[in-house]
Formats: C-alpha cells, sequence, structure tokens
C-alpha cells in the first residue's frame, strides 16, 4: 500500500472527477468512420437472415458474427477507442433494439418454419441500425 500525504480537499476532488468524466464523455463521443455504420447495418441483417437458413446457419450465424466483431474492434483501434461505447442514449436503444431482432429471428426460427418473419426481422435490423448510425453521427460529427 502506497502512502499518499496529500489529501485532496472536496474541490480537488470534485474537479479530479470532472477531469475524469469530461475525458471519458470525449473518449465515448469520438465520431465514427462513415463506411462503419452501413457495413454494421449490412452484417446484422445478415446475422439475421441466417436463422431463415435452419440448422445450416449456424455456420453463417457465426462467420458473420466473427467479421462483424473483427471490424469493429480493428476499426476502434484504428480511433484508439476499440471497446467504449457512445454516450448517446438513443444510438444505444437503437442499436440494441436492432440486435433484439436478431434475437427475436432466433425465437421465431424455433417456432416456426415460415421464413419470412426473419426476413422482416432482417430489414428491421438493418433499418433501426442505420437509423441508429444517423442519430450518432449528428451526435458526434464527421471523423477528423
Amino acid at each position: 500500500m502506497e502512502n499518499d500525504s496529500h489529501v485532496p480537499d472536496p474541490a480537488e476532488a470534485r474537479e479530479a472527477l470532472a477531469t475524469i468524466d469530461s475525458a471519458q464523455r470525449a473518449v465515448r463521443d469520438t465520431p465514427w468512420p462513415t463506411w462503419i455504420y452501413p457495413v454494421n447495418a449490412l452484417l446484422l441483417g445478415a446475422m439475421t437472415l441466417t436463422f431463415a437458413l435452419g440448422d445450416d446457419g449456424r455456420t453463417y450465424l457465426f462467420a458473420t458474427g466473427a467479421v462483424l466483431l473483427a471490424i469493429n474492434v480493428l476499426a476502434g483501434y484504428r480511433m484508439g477507442t476499440p471497446y467504449t461505447l457512445p454516450t448517446s442514449r438513443t444510438f444505444l436503444a437503437l442499436a440494441f433494439t436492432a440486435i433484439g431482432c436478431l434475437a427475436a429471428a432466433f425465437v421465431v426460427s424455433e417456432i416456426t418454419t415460415r421464413s419470412w418473419p426473419i426476413i422482416v426481422l432482417a430489414v428491421a435490423a438493418t433499418v433501426l441500425y442505420l437509423i441508429a448510425g444517423v442519430v450518432h453521427r449528428r451526435s458526434t460529427g464527421a471523423p477528423r
């Protein structure tokens, strides 16, 4: 354990915490490259469509999921923010709703053999993520 003889007063502590919060917000609100929004939307839609393939779709689901993860991590590393979530609550809500469409497609594929509900969910996931991308872009601005 370290010996730290300096104990900050409440004003210094508040200032230090405010500095940390502003630094975190700056990192979390870093603009993303423009190309990543449609790529993520298409890959999310493709992942949702894999449930229409039945049991054969699992391989494609894992493959598209791995591509989606790899693209986002690599883009994040290039930006310097590989594992951060944006602060935009609207973006997060829309993105998680799009992921919810993916989960709903899984449930639908287990209940019925019809593929049209899965196609509708895939289109919904894609459109929701594209809207989320527009919201995120407006909240952060264009990349530098």
